[in-house]
């Protein structure tokens, strides 16, 4: 009866961490110093600062807040991005970092489309 207790005490902790397991740390850092370099009618343009990092490039993406519509991630090599063909309203747009097969986490920077 010991040996088996013995057992159950070793196996339930490993039991919890395959369970809930940590999500692993990113070497990734994320775009830096986003920020707004124009406007136009259903269009605006970011900028930000590449990292000194091993980046192959980084995906942008918008959510538009009335419907919830999210667009598809697009990559870009550059470290600028314009979305056009926008309706007027409230959004939030997306960025991160791609390295190799890693990515950074999103930065997030809510804007309004004038028409």
């Amino acid at each position: 009866m010991k040996n088996l207790l013995s057992v159950f005490a070793f196996l339930i902790p490993m039991l919890f961490a395959f369970a809930n397991p940590q999500s692993p740390e990113t070497t990734c850092p994320a775009p830096s110093n986003v920020h707004v370099t124009g406007t136009g009618s259903g269009s605006i343009s970011f900028d930000w600062d590449s990292c000194n990092c091993f980046s192959t490039g980084f995906t942008v993406k918008y959510q538009r807040l009335s419907d919830g519509y999210t667009s598809s991630e697009v990559f870009v090599t550059s470290s600028d991005y314009t979305f056009s063909g926008l309706q007027a309203g409230d959004y939030k747009f997306f960025f991160k970092t791609m390295c190799g097969g890693e990515a950074s986490g999103f930065i997030v920077i809510e804007d309004r489309i004038e028409a």
